[in-house]
């Protein structure tokens, strides 16, 4: 089972690289002011650097069979299901229809991607806590 999620955690990190992409190619990286994003470069590094970290983690449970890198992995990846939920919020109001003009990096996201690395992030924090509270 911890390979089966490392592999969703895998599928999340693409889908997540894909909007990393997006935005670094449409001025993420330099749109600091306050005002002009809605996605401050704290935020979606922090969530970049923990998604990492925890992936690194499970990584280390799958092969090494270190449980406590399973917990670890387990707690990172909360603290980045809320980072990336915190991004959600303060991207919707400037998604899609509600947008005027292109003046931020972030609403070049497509919505089918930000929905699938959502989902897939959704189900990979499920799996994991099943996988630590060995109920799978």
């Amino acid at each position: 089972m911890g390979v089966f999620v490392l592999c969703a955690w895998l599928l999340t990190a693409g889908l997540g690289g894909y909007l990393g992409t997006v935005w670094v190619r449409h001025g993420g990286l330099r749109q600091r002011t306050p005002g002009v994003t809605r996605l401050p470069l704290w935020l979606v590094l922090g969530h970049v650097a923990l998604a990492v970290t925890g992936l690194a983690a499970w990584t280390t449970y799958v092969v090494g069979g270190v449980r406590s890198s399973a917990w670890a992995a387990c707690a990172v990846v909360l603290i980045v299901a809320a980072f990336g939920f915190m991004m959600l919020l303060r991207w919707l109001p400037s998604s899609g229809r509600h947008s005027h003009g292109d003046a931020t990096a972030e609403r070049h996201f497509p919505l089918t991607a930000v929905v699938a690395h959502g989902t897939t992030a959704g189900a990979t924090v499920l799996l994991v806590l099943l996988v630590v509270l060995r109920k799978v």
